[in-house]
């Protein structure tokens, strides 16, 4: 009677092959792992041996811990990017909405107990050495309902396409460097001999005037329709410098920081070639990221101190 082939499934008790190429029955196949476990179980992808702790179960049969890690790989590098090559999450803007919520919740302290909480968060250049932490509590604060109103009701706008398209930690990175530049620009440019000095500002306007700017880049770089978003920044300019007790030179700091930080970045963004490794390039892209986004803290502390230090110098 002669013998029938029968599927092995991943299992050959008979199978004395050696993955090094030395057939025979008296060389029982061992794990390439490890070469004193002799194992039966060969992976469906590359037929080796492969020992119980090199051997990984899937839908598809025993796979050995090498074509897992390969097929891994391969399938991250599949996986689709966003403008920066950074990973797709979800498109749940949770950074934005943190962020309102944080506003709200001064906005709340403010009417609870208003001297406190502006007291402790308003950012006033005379005093903003002393309170460093207020070149970003201010931008939690607001002058009004109407104030807060308009100021979130844009970042939600904005934050719906831009927090998906960046990412959350670039998105985050951009919007805290645009507070930071807006109320750079306020400290550098007042003049310490007048009532500028010691006037408080407050409001998230340098940081959604930030986002505005990099709305713009992006929509560029990715040869989407940016008239829109122009008209948008070109009618809030001439709001800023036309209705009273605005801080034109916040709103214009976080612009250009804005506008700096995300042109950077797309500057330095890696470009994908056929057969490059992406997961390699979006590490290397989240390093120079970062890098950007540091850079812009440290040039605003540069700033800050040279005008320190030119008021000590008076």
């Amino acid at each position: 009677m002669a013998d029938m082939e029968r599927p092995s499934y991943g299992y050959s008790a008979e199978d004395g092959h050696d993955p090094q190429g030395s057939p025979g029955p008296q060389s029982p196949p061992v794990c390439p792992r490890h070469p004193d476990r002799v194992s039966y179980v060969r992976c469906k992808r590359c037929d080796r041996p492969a020992c119980p702790e090199c051997q990984r179960p899937t839908s598809v049969g025993v796979l050995c811990v090498d074509c897992e890690r390969e097929i891994s790989r391969q399938q991250a590098s599949a996986r689709p990017r966003n403008a920066m090559g950074g990973g797709v999450g979800s498109r749940t803007p949770y950074v934005t909405y943190t962020i309102i919520a944080l506003c709200v919740l001064g906005y709340l302290g403010q009417m609870v107990a208003p001297g406190i909480v502006e007291q402790l968060g308003l950012f006033a250049p005379f005093r903003a050495l002393a309170m460093p932490w207020t070149f970003f509590t201010a931008a939690f604060l607001h002058g009004g309902i109407l104030h807060l109103g308009l100021n979130m009701y844009a970042l939600w706008i904005v934050g719906q396409y831009l927090e998906p398209t960046l990412g959350r930690a670039r998105y985050a990175g951009i919007y805290f460097a645009s507070v930071l530049g807006g109320h750079t620009a306020v400290y550098v440019l007042a003049d310490p001999m007048s009532q500028a000095w010691v006037t408080g500002t407050l409001g998230a306007s340098g940081g959604v005037f930030g986002l505005f700017a990099a709305m713009l880049i992006v929509n560029r770089h990715m040869n989407r329709d940016t008239a829109q978003i122009a008209v948008l920044i070109a009618i809030n300019i001439v709001i800023t410098f036309t209705v009273p007790n605005i801080s034109w030179q916040g709103h214009l700091g976080g612009l250009v920081v804005g506008a700096a930080v995300t042109a950077a970045m797309f500057a330095l963004r890696p470009r994908a070639t056929p057969g490059a490794d992406r997961q390699a390039l979006a590490r290397r892209s989240a390093l120079l990221h970062a890098a950007v986004i540091a850079a812009a803290f440290g040039l605003c502390i540069v700033l800050i101190t040279l005008k320190a230090l030119s008021v000590l110098a008076l």
